[in-house]
């Protein structure tokens, strides 16, 4: 490897860890966790009010937690258990899956939660 190739490597890695900084400070607080199961909305719950909560599903149980202002996944009966040992999530478009039930955990922002509208 030449010298010329290690600097265009370091360039593009610092290029890249600035605009993951810059990506992940820029990102604005949630104000709503929309669950969805199967591409379908079934429940929103706001940050501002902590609680615990069971989704059922036609495959399974997933137990969400709000505290303090985040999300995570205390439980749920899937094999995989990759939703649980997700990160707590707070921000708008951070998102937790449950890939056994189809289920989705997305933070929205805002006072309000908003639902995207689709003209085909």
């Amino acid at each position: 490897m030449q010298k010329k190739d290690k600097i265009l490597i370091l360039v593009i890695v610092i290029v890249g860890a600035v605009m993951a900084l810059f990506l992940q400070f820029t990102k604005e607080d949630g104000g709503f966790a929309v669950v969805t199961v199967d591409g379908q909305m079934v429940e929103e719950y706001s940050l501002e009010t902590d609680g615990t909560y069971t989704i059922e599903t036609d495959a399974g149980y997933n137990t969400l937690i709000i505290e303090d202002g985040v999300v995570h996944m205390l439980d749920a009966d899937c094999r995989d258990h990759i939703c649980v040992e997700h990160i707590a999530i707070m921000r708008t478009g951070e998102t937790i899956v449950c890939l056994p039930h189809k289920l989705v955990v997305e933070v929205v922002g805002g006072a309000e939660a908003t639902s995207d509208l689709v003209v085909g």
